[in-house]
């Protein structure tokens, strides 16, 4: 629901020449509901404020910082000023429509969309793991090697972690012999799991949790209606779990604001929340417009302030030592208006965008807030043009941050330093089209553009002052998934296009021989017919890729449902399909397949079916 992927969603739905074919939407009408009310919101609002403005200005509420240095308040009185003034402009402008009350309004509706990890979609090198482990079972396919991050089912080699459909229970599945529910964590009435850590050595299970509070609407078109409010709490409650029977509850931390995201590193939990103030505010009354952690007031000079003299929500950022789990290390807010964020093994980048509703590019603002066995330090930012797809498109090595962004018709290729100064660049590439994944591997990055073909271009990062282009490949169709499948393979996971028509035809997987980097060849494809769809595009925990064993895992739409498939790859054979099963169960999360040994478990909602990876025949199942 952030502004700045709905009217990425919005731009694409315009654009006839992206159009799919029979897309299947598994949220349902609640979610298109939600969208849509709050993309309009959005839309009116910032349309009635650029009428006042002159045509390729920006107005002063959605500029960017332009400051190298991240400024810290120096008193609450001087955070109350922000907030005031950004409440003064929504009073002048759009009936009152304003930021605030757009993220007030969209998060109003219980379980619409849950929150969900800014996606936020895997080492300096920034290659996925893909579920690869030295243990013989998988893991969650995360952005950056060595940085964890959680999920809604996780493994430690015997039992399955689950989260189920009312999102207030965590299921403990023993797999020893054949599906046993041992225990099953029954959370407070008012707590929802979002989703949660494993910690396999010291078994920790630690769930993040929204907490909610039902109201009885009064004076609105609701009236009378019961519903789930923003959640003002996300709690990290972490349990030892070392008796699979008896569980126990160890430590918690909670802070305000809405569930962002989270990352585990360096045994420490990174927790993010979005925090909106609402309401009448008085300067004497902190608690109404200061975020807290632990009903603990964050001190001013730990929260960051925008350029302009106007504020309106928080990024809330806590560290928790996972063996002191019953207490925050550290704490830092900033004000913004919504963003995402890239985690490397050192440092935080969060990355907004302020979209362009006159002839002006779109800019983005990265803050770097560098992260050291729980210790929070600012260290800088920088406004650059255009948009950045996903954290795919976002990467950290040696030091440098490159950036592959799109900028009005044409994409950008940035290299920044660790002060965030540009030093490198690329600019005026494949114009009128737009990025739809990227790929980084130490000192090469592969990134997909597409308007009527799938450009495959090959940045060479070996001098970040002087970023070259090597290497271009045309095909048909888009791949909006990269993923490392060896050294000298990419896999692509993207959409087949009929090159006349421009009509998405199906799923279609193509496997890259990357062992020239000048000269990319598209070594084998594999179109999926009648399947409309995958998870993978805009969730990458859904794939489950391992090299090793040779295994490429994940859930698709077709006309008839949703299906879960594992194909195979060699060179000689190209993809061959050794699974192709219905899934049942229709759980609000996307579904997830884990391995333990020689058994894939695909999981949807409260149904645990079970197959054998030599057969790939059906063996077990469960309903929780």
């Amino acid at each position: 629901l952030m502004p700045e992927q709905i009217e990425k969603k919005i731009q694409e739905i315009k654009s006839p020449k992206a159009k799919k074919k029979n897309k299947i939407y598994y949220y349902g009408g609640l979610l298109a509901a939600s969208l849509v009310l709050v993309a309009g919101i959005y839309t009116m609002g910032n349309h009635t404020r650029m009428n006042n403005v002159e045509e390729g200005a920006v107005p002063e509420e959605v500029q960017m910082e332009e400051k190298k240095s991240l400024k810290t308040a120096q008193s609450y009185e001087e955070i109350f000023a922000y907030l005031e003034a950004e409440r003064e402009n929504e009073r002048n402008s759009s009936e009152g429509f304003g930021l605030a009350q757009i993220f007030d309004v969209g998060t109003k509706f219980e379980s619409a969309v849950e929150e969900t990890a800014m996606a936020e979609a895997p080492a300096e090198t920034a290659m996925a793991t893909g579920g690869e482990t030295g243990a013989d079972y998988s893991t969650t396919n995360v952005r950056q090697e060595g940085v964890d991050e959680a999920d809604v089912v996780k493994t430690d080699g015997r039992y399955l972690y689950v989260l189920r459909n009312d999102n207030r229970k965590l299921s403990i599945v023993d797999t020893k012999n054949g599906l046993e529910e041992t225990y099953c964590i029954n959370m407070d009435e008012e707590q929802y799991v979002q989703e949660f850590y494993f910690l396999p050595e010291e078994k920790k299970l630690i769930a993040i949790c929204s907490v909610y509070q039902e109201e009885i609407l009064g004076d609105s078109v609701y009236a009378g209606a019961r519903m789930i409010w923003d959640p003002s709490i996300t709690q990290v409650i972490t349990f030892d779990v070392s008796d699979a029977k008896s569980p126990k509850e160890i430590g918690k931390v909670e802070q305000t604001g809405g569930y962002s995201s989270s990352r585990l590193s360096d045994h420490h939990v990174y927790l993010f929340t979005s925090y909106s103030t609402g309401g009448d505010l008085n300067k004497d009354e902190p608690e109404l417009y200061i975020p807290s952690v632990d009903a603990k007031l964050i001190a001013a000079e730990d929260i960051y302030l925008p350029s302009i003299e106007r504020g309106c929500m928080y990024e809330v950022i806590t560290s928790i030592d996972v063996n002191n789990p019953d207490e925050a290390k550290d704490s830092k807010a900033m004000f913004t208006n919504g963003g995402q964020l890239y985690v490397s093994n050192n440092n935080i980048y969060y990355y907004e965008t302020s979209w362009a509703y006159t002839d002006k590019t779109e800019e983005t603002t990265i803050r770097k807030i560098a992260y050291d066995n729980g210790k929070l330090t600012p260290i800088a930012q920088e406004t650059i043009d255009g948009y950045i797809n996903d954290s795919f498109s976002i990467d950290e090595y040696e030091e440098n941050l490159r950036v592959i962004v799109t900028v009005g018709d044409t994409n950008s290729v940035y290299v920044m330093d660790k002060e965030l100064e540009v030093i490198g660049e690329i600019e005026g590439l494949a114009e009128e089209e737009r990025v739809y994944s990227a790929r980084f591997m130490g000192e090469t990055a592969y990134f997909v553009t597409f308007y009527e073909t799938d450009p495959l271009f090959t940045v060479d990062f070996s001098n970040p002052r002087d970023p070259k282009i090597i290497g271009k490949l045309k095909i048909p169709g888009f791949s909006d998934y990269l993923h490392f499948y060896g050294e000298d393979k990419l896999l692509g996971i993207g959409m087949d296009v009929d090159e006349e028509t421009l009509v998405t035809e199906g799923v279609k997987l193509t496997m890259f021989d990357i062992s020239d980097k000048t000269d990319v060849k598209e070594e084998a494809t594999y179109v999926m017919e009648n399947v409309y769809s995958t998870d993978v595009s805009y969730d990458y925990k859904a794939a489950l890729i391992d090299v090793p064993k040779n295994i490429i895992c994940f859930p698709a739409y077709t006309e008839g449902g949703q299906n879960y498939y594992i194909f195979s790859y060699t060179k000689d054979n190209g993809f061959v399909c050794e699974l192709n099963e219905e899934i049942n169960g229709n759980g609000m999360y996307v579904t997830r397949g884990v391995y333990i040994k020689d058994t894939l478990y695909v999981v949807q909602g409260n149904i645990i079916e079970a197959y054998s990876l030599k057969t790939y025949k059906k063996v077990d199942d469960i309903i929780l």
